[in-house]
């Protein structure tokens, strides 16, 4: 005879299951935010390194115009600050320009070429205060990671500012030079050229 006296362990299997689909799930979740991080911090390296490639374009168009690269401050044209240039009075493609129309020229298609490689990509050169010879470039875009850093409050923005912190040559917080600083809710990339 049969003993039809029902099990204590009915549905202890399904539990077990569902216990292991949820762990499954945590992990795979966890890996996705790993890849997505991932992907966040490779799409800023390839933005700092396009920066980099883009003062090189920058350094080669002014040893191109020796007539100007080493000028004073007040009065080179390849100091400029942030924003849209207006156009150059001379298309130098198709006329003899002198050497502050090619500077002037150079510069809207430097800054243009920018704008397109980065996202609202801009740029401000300046010339170093203690050497003439000496230009900074300092190249700003936004990221996800500058508007989530406009968000950020107490502990949180500290640490942002800490990782994004501009630092000149002495290791000093900024640039070294008045009234050169990194936009509000963008990213920067500070570099020096000597022309």
């Amino acid at each position: 005879m049969m003993n039809n006296k029902p099990s204590s362990q009915r549905g202890v299997s399904l539990i077990e299951a569902l216990v292991a689909l949820m762990v499954l799930a945590l992990g795979v979740m966890g890996m996705a935010g790993i890849q997505t991080r991932t992907l966040v911090e490779s799409r800023t390296t390839n933005s700092r390194a396009l920066t980099l490639q883009m003062a090189d374009d920058l350094l080669d168009r002014m040893q191109g115009n020796s007539a100007i690269r080493l000028a004073p401050p007040a009065v080179n044209p390849y100091v400029v600050g942030w924003g849209a240039l207006a156009a150059p009075p001379v298309d130098c493609f198709t006329a003899v320009c002198n050497g502050a129309q090619l500077a002037a020229f150079d510069l809207t298609q430097w800054k243009a070429a920018l704008a397109r490689v980065l996202p609202a990509g801009d740029a401000q050169v300046f010339q170093s205060n203690t050497d003439n010879a000496q230009f900074g470039v300092l190249i700003g875009w936004t990221e996800t990671q500058a508007k989530n850093q406009g968000q950020a409050t107490g502990a949180e923005a500290t640490l942002f500012s800490d990782a994004i912190a501009i630092r000149n040559a002495a290791n000093a917080v900024g640039t070294g030079v008045a009234g050169v600083a990194c936009p509000a809710g963008r990213i920067c990339h500070l570099i020096y050229i000597r022309p």
